[in-house]
């Protein structure tokens, strides 16, 4: 179990900031989990709805209409919800989480706030204005307009990568303030998972373990931080 060292600030405001940061950081991890639980869900309702369609078993009956389309607004509900659910988790906790603990130690934590903050929020901002270009380029028909909006969705993942990689950078200066193996897994994890996707679950499944952990240790202990 991690000890949490948080020395250099000996005042209950500075245990306020390190204890907002890590719910904030926690309900992050949590609804990350929920909305990878829905994403595998969705995941797994269409390839059983493409199995069906495209083998079909011999002696039954073809799936007709009704049920492909009953099953299509499912997928595409659980799909909505997990990524709203993902941006809700980015956006109002994890980048707030961040933010806490760099007014908590600016010297760690200012860098991975700032690249999250850069890249997360105006990759957003990036793929939506590529999604109405590409839109507006699909009804003209002009295909410049559509090759515009291809341009931006690359400039939106990098940005998106930028802020991917603040995340590792966060996780690894947690690990270095609370000296916490856990947060160092996690982030090992997310690394991993570009290649076996599974393990950024898991990832955020230790960082809610952990951050949970650190803050019920920190809102609960006598000596002040």
């Amino acid at each position: 179990m991690a000890t949490p060292q948080v020395e250099q600030q000996s005042t209950s405001s500075a245990r306020g900031v390190v204890v907002d940061g890590l719910r904030k950081l926690k309900l992050a991890a949590l609804l990350q989990i929920i909305a990878a639980i829905l994403a595998g869900v969705s995941a797994i309702m269409l390839l059983e709805l493409l199995g069906s369609l495209l083998f079909p078993v011999p002696g039954h009956r073809a799936i007709g209409f009704r049920i492909i389309a009953i099953a299509g607004i499912w997928w595409i509900a659980l799909a909505v919800v997990a990524l709203i659910l993902a941006i809700v988790s980015i956006y109002l906790y994890l980048l707030p989480s961040a933010k806490r603990f760099a007014s908590w130690r600016s010297e760690e934590f200012s860098t991975p706030s700032q690249l999250m903050g850069i890249g997360y929020l105006w990759g957003a901002i990036m793929l939506l204005i590529a999604l109405l270009i590409v839109v507006v380029g699909a009804v003209s028909l002009t295909s410049e307009i559509i090759l515009g909006g291809a341009v931006l969705v690359i400039v939106g993942g990098i940005l998106l990568l930028i802020g991917w990689i603040g995340n590792l950078i966060y996780f690894f200066r947690l690990r270095d303030a609370f000296n916490s193996t856990l947060f160092l897994v996690a982030a090992i994890l997310l690394i991993i998972s570009i290649f076996v996707p599974i393990l950024g679950f898991i990832a955020w499944i230790l960082t809610y373990i952990e951050a949970d952990s650190l803050e019920k240790k920190i809102a609960t202990e006598k000596p002040a931080l």
